[in-house]
């Protein structure tokens, strides 16, 4: 037998050497099919460039090329499965995200109901009639609960601020009504701030008879316009609401 089928057959033993032990010892963590495929590229390779000597260096050069191909394969595998999860999260966090835009709109519509009613009980509080008898200023009694009440509800409220403007009838001097009106405010002021209103919220004009168009003979013409109007103002937004009060 020639030489060169000896190491012929040596080549063909030595690759199924290789491959076997490769199959048994692969570690449970390397695919066996890549590392055995690389071992005998390798080895084939090795052998046709290098005789015996080139089969080993080619064989192990084709377990190495084997453990490459596995560990690629392995990194795109886990980065497939990390983009499925990113994926899932970003569902996930959709979900939140339009359940929590669901919650502030259910919040804004309750909020608005709320300053609708809040704004509702104002214009009930603010239909007070304070009656001033002639000459007189003083506030007691129902109106001043009404003021209170009045007091308690526009507190709370940032940047609201009640103006109070006295008026008289037309009988007597302008001095003396617009001294008579300034008293008529100034006693509603006072009320609002003894039912809890901030003094520097509670803006006090006096327009005497300016606004005073009865006659001296319309007792009860007269009687109207013995009166303090109450406006209560936003600074920010404007007007709340606006009513006389008698």
């Amino acid at each position: 037998m020639s030489n060169k089928v000896i190491t012929r057959k040596v080549i063909v033993a030595l690759i199924g050497s290789l491959l076997a032990t490769s199959s048994i010892a692969a570690p449970k963590n390397r695919a066996p099919k890549e590392e055995s495929i690389g071992v005998g590229s390798g080895a084939a390779i090795g052998a046709l460039a290098g005789g015996p000597i080139g089969l080993v260096l080619g064989a192990a050069f084709g377990g190495w090329i084997g453990d490459r191909f596995h560990e690629e394969r392995s990194a795109r595998r886990t980065a497939d499965e990390r983009a499925v999860a990113a994926s899932a999260h970003a569902g996930q966090l959709e979900q939140l995200l339009a359940a929590s835009e669901r919650t502030v709109v259910a919040k804004n519509a309750e909020l608005f109901t709320e300053r609708v009613a809040h704004r509702r009980n104002l214009q009930e509080a603010l239909s007070v009639e304070v009656f001033f008898r002639t000459e007189e200023s003083g506030v007691g009694g129902t109106t001043e609960e009404r003021l209170t009440k009045l007091a308690a509800l526009v507190e709370p409220m940032d940047g609201a601020v009640i103006r109070l403007e006295g008026h008289t009838d037309a009988r007597g001097t302008e001095t003396f009504n617009t001294t008579l009106s300034t008293a008529r405010a100034e006693a509603v002021r006072e009320a609002l701030i003894r039912g809890g209103m901030p003094a520097d919220r509670v803006i006090v004009t006096a327009a005497g008879e300016k606004s005073s168009m009865a006659p001296e003979q319309d007792t009860d013409g007269m009687a109207l316009e013995r009166r303090v109007e109450m406006n209560v103002v936003d600074v920010d937004t404007g007007r709340v609401a606006e009513v006389g009060s008698n």
